[in-house]
């Protein structure tokens, strides 16, 4: 602790999350599994963009099968899996032609 709280404090906002939590049963507890990893998958993307490393999110895994492979525990929701890679510069493909932006929206 930071000491910005004092251990009761600390104790009770603990307790009072948990409490949340559980109260609120396993369907919220999958959705706000999910949304945690997303915003921290967002973030993970954002730092590996930062250092140079592209990623791509993915869906349409086998979780089951991915549990199997990594030893993951069933009390554990797998959100979504990323890709991690360099981008191979001389397969990029050239973009076609791109409106003007002033072609389509207006300033009022």
């Amino acid at each position: 602790m930071l000491g910005i709280l004092n251990k009761q404090e600390y104790d009770l906002i603990v307790n009072e999350t948990m409490s949340l939590y559980k109260e609120r049963g396993p369907i919220f507890q999958k959705d706000e599994a999910i949304r945690n990893a997303s915003l921290s998958s967002m973030q993970f993307m954002l730092a590996a963009k930062n250092t140079g490393w592209d990623t791509c999110p993915m869906i349409g895994f086998d979780p089951d099968e991915i549990r199997k492979i990594l030893s993951i525990e069933d009390k554990y929701e797998i959100g979504l899996m990323i890709t991690l890679g360099k981008e191979k510069v001389e397969s990029r493909k050239q973009q076609g032609y791109r409106k003007p932006v002033n072609e389509f929206v207006t300033i009022i």
